[in-house]
């Protein structure tokens, strides 16, 4: 009884805590791009890790081919009201969704603000919506893509359409990390996997 009472208990804190998601944005204001990834930092055992502004990125960012899925960046400053007609289950995550809605600008493949917080000791969850319709997508996180041995986790760029939700060791002392890995079909509107082998430079 006393498990059951816990399970439900880390699931209402992850649709009523305030700001458990600390980013570090590294993507200029509206409309201006930059080259550098954006990088979410995820929080850890319900403490928020403060995000280090100037913090470099780290040597496989410039083996990412990020420029290979490139997209132009949205020039209209205006974002269109949220949707939540086509799914109406984010609403669970409603205070969420507008934070980072009205807090932040386009974050991913041109036309996109994500909302990413934790679920867990090594999970995230999140969703993205598109500033031109308001309409909310899924992000390709939750259980099963978390990994216990997270170099980094869902990065991304306003500029490109790949979405890496994490890069990850099999343990803490291995050299070779491993890429759980997403191409969004802007067309068909989803997710789809994509090998390392497709985006990493020789």
């Amino acid at each position: 009884m006393i498990i059951i009472f816990i399970a439900f208990g880390c699931n209402d804190k992850a649709k009523t805590k305030s700001t458990e998601q600390v980013k570090t944005d590294t993507i200029a204001p509206f409309a201006v791009v930059t080259d550098s990834p954006k990088q979410m930092i995820d929080t850890v055992n319900n403490k928020i890790e403060e995000a280090v502004a100037d913090k470099p990125a780290h040597d496989y960012w410039k083996t990412i081919d990020f420029e290979k899925y490139g997209v132009e960046v949205a020039t209209n400053s205006t974002k269109a009201p949220l949707d939540w007609a086509d799914y109406p289950e984010a609403k669970d995550f409603k205070t969420r969704i507008i934070e980072a809605y009205k807090r932040d600008e386009i974050d991913f493949a041109g036309h996109y603000i994500l909302a990413t917080f934790g679920c867990g000791a090594s999970c995230i969850m999140g969703f993205m919506v598109d500033v031109r319709n308001g309409k909310i997508y899924d992000l390709p996180l939750g259980e099963e893509n978390s990994c216990l041995f997270a170099e980094d986790r869902v990065v991304c760029k306003s500029t490109s359409r790949l979405f890496i939700a994490g890069i990850c060791k099999q343990n803490i002392e291995d050299k070779n990390v491993y890429y759980k890995s997403y191409l969004w079909d802007e067309d068909q509107k989803e997710f789809k996997i994509i090998e390392a082998k497709e985006f990493l430079r020789d």
